[in-house]
């Protein structure tokens, strides 16, 4: 699959770091390839991404590798804020209809399986590394949105999925009794504990519910999850990031 390298975007400048890192997935929210494109190619709008993938499944190069393009904006995780400077960018041609569930075109998503293997293998980026927008951004953005499809890509052992087995399963319990012990026993508290070490930026979480709740409708949109089951998901998630260090 040949990427396309007709276009190309005036707004990065030089990586602070040589280590790529991340894999950043975006909407775009235009119209348009064609569109979409023009506005990642104007100076004036300041921002840009490594590749735009289009409906049609065309993989457009829009700022080098080497480069650091403008997509993360202000952005967090795992105690990094400069995501640009140690992140792959890829805006998909895609306009979210949360009413209808507009899916994604089945073309866009085999050229973004191709992608990310093509960089995966390059960059050696770990599976829980890939990550969406609303993941580094979690209250301003929610892009690639609830109906982009995690699952494919998690039975494709190209992003992390959470496991469940015996001995997760066990460490769960201990984890519920470690919570009583030190008298953990808001819901709350005990996600945003676990949350921050998964990753994600709790600051303004623990200031306000309004953007708690923000912060967990992006993390149930990521894992495809009702309230009901959100604390349990965490825990397990929580336990698979600790058995890997």
């Amino acid at each position: 699959m040949k990427l396309i390298h007709n276009f190309k975007s005036p707004n990065f400048n030089e990586r602070r770091s040589k280590e790529v890192k991340f894999i950043i997935i975006h909407y775009t929210a235009i119209k348009g390839a064609l569109n979409s494109i023009k506005y990642l190619c104007s100076k004036k709008n300041k921002v840009s991404s490594h590749f735009l993938i289009s409906k049609k499944g065309e993989i457009y190069s829009l700022v080098s590798e080497k480069k650091r393009a403008w997509h993360a904006g202000q952005s967090y995780w795992k105690g990094q804020k400069d995501i640009n400077s140690i992140s792959i960018g890829i805006e998909l041609d895609y306009v979210p209809d949360i009413k209808n569930k507009k899916q994604y075109s089945g073309n866009l998503i085999k050229s973004l399986l191709f992608l990310k293997n093509k960089l995966v293998t390059k960059y050696k980026i770990p599976s829980n590394n890939i990550l969406g927008h609303s993941d580094i951004s979690p209250y301003r953005k929610i892009d690639p949105g609830f109906n982009f499809p995690w699952k494919y890509f998690e039975n494709k052992k190209v992003v992390f999925c959470i496991q469940k087995t015996q001995k997760i399963i066990q460490n769960q319990k201990l984890l519920k009794k470690w919570f009583v012990k030190n008298r953990f026993f808001s819901n709350k508290k005990k996600i945003l504990l676990m949350l921050d070490y998964i990753g994600y930026d709790i600051s303004l979480a623990l200031l306000k519910n309004e953007f708690f709740q923000k912060l967990i409708f992006v993390y149930a949109s990521r894992y495809r999850l009702n309230k009901k089951n959100i604390i349990s998901t965490v825990e397990l998630h929580f336990i698979n990031i600790m058995l890997t260090k």
